[in-house]
């Protein structure tokens, strides 16, 4: 830890101090940044071993050290819903492929290993199909990641302001013309790459979506046990939340049916 000295000895610094100090700060950072990504690196390494001899228990519990200390990846959370899915615990096993797909949307291998975990759940519940514009919105921001969408708009916008400087220093009409159009439409377009960019963010802060954890519960009719039973569901379901009152979670399924369920059950995609 640095002792924070009294502002009187720092007038008496040289700029040459100050900027040692700085390099200095800047380098004991940069180590510390590198040595704990390379304590989680070997960490994930030793997890990946457990995997191999199939030790799947000890693999999870690395794995979800590495997740503990703030640390994630795509491969990370992939990896973990293998070794979830391994141990037979379906529901973890896709809340860490639904995760690792936020990261990583377009990968094969994710896509595939959560169709085949969705494929062993017990629950077979209709979907209700949202509006057409809606689906067609959630259907292409998961098209890309933040970053991806983000990068697209940037692209945009330094082209649209590259023919808007055409269309001002541009010599020939033609050329003037070109660069204007060209400008104006580009700046246009750079709205919804923007726009699918922030939908993005915000859905990977909070989805609003959650995984049935426990192996089966029932699905009640209002936020205490001795409301009705309305439908016994089991694990590895996906639910929409919906509200939150006391230990109590309100949820919708996909098709369209709502009730409670209680805290624990659930975890949060």
């Amino acid at each position: 830890m640095f002792k924070k000295e009294p502002n009187r000895k720092y007038k008496n610094l040289e700029f040459l101090d100050v900027y040692q100090l700085i390099i200095t700060l800047c380098l004991f950072f940069a180590c510390a940044n590198i040595s704990i990504a390379q304590t989680s690196f070997t960490q994930f390494q030793e997890a990946n071993n457990f995997y191999q001899s199939k030790q799947y228990s000890k693999a999870i519990e690395v794995y979800e050290g590495i997740l503990t200390q703030g640390e994630y990846s795509a491969e990370l959370y992939y990896n973990a819903g293998n070794a979830y899915f391994r141990n037979g615990n379906l529901g973890k096993a896709i809340v860490n492929f639904e995760r690792a797909l936020l990261e990583d949307p377009g990968n094969e291998d994710i896509q595939y290993n959560l169709k085949i975990a969705n494929e062993n759940r017990i629950d077979e519940i209709d979907i209700l199909q949202p509006f057409f514009l809606k689906q067609w919105w959630i259907s292409l921001r998961e098209m890309g990641s933040e970053g991806f969408w983000s990068g697209l708009g940037l692209l945009f916008l330094w082209l649209g302001v590259g023919g808007i400087v055409l269309w001002l220093i541009g010599q020939e009409r033609t050329q003037k013309k070109k660069g204007f159009f060209v400008g104006i439409i580009l700046l246009i377009l750079s709205i919804l790459p923007f726009s699918l960019a922030s939908s993005r963010s915000k859905f990977e802060d909070n989805s609003e979506k959650a995984i049935l954890i426990s192996e089966s519960i029932y699905l009640k009719s209002g936020p205490d046990d001795a409301s009705t039973d309305i439908l016994k569901i089991h694990e590895g379901l996906k639910v929409n939340l919906l509200d939150k009152i006391g230990e109590w979670h309100k949820v919708k399924l996909s098709n369209g049916e709502e009730g409670w369920l209680p805290e624990g059950v659930l975890e949060e995609i």
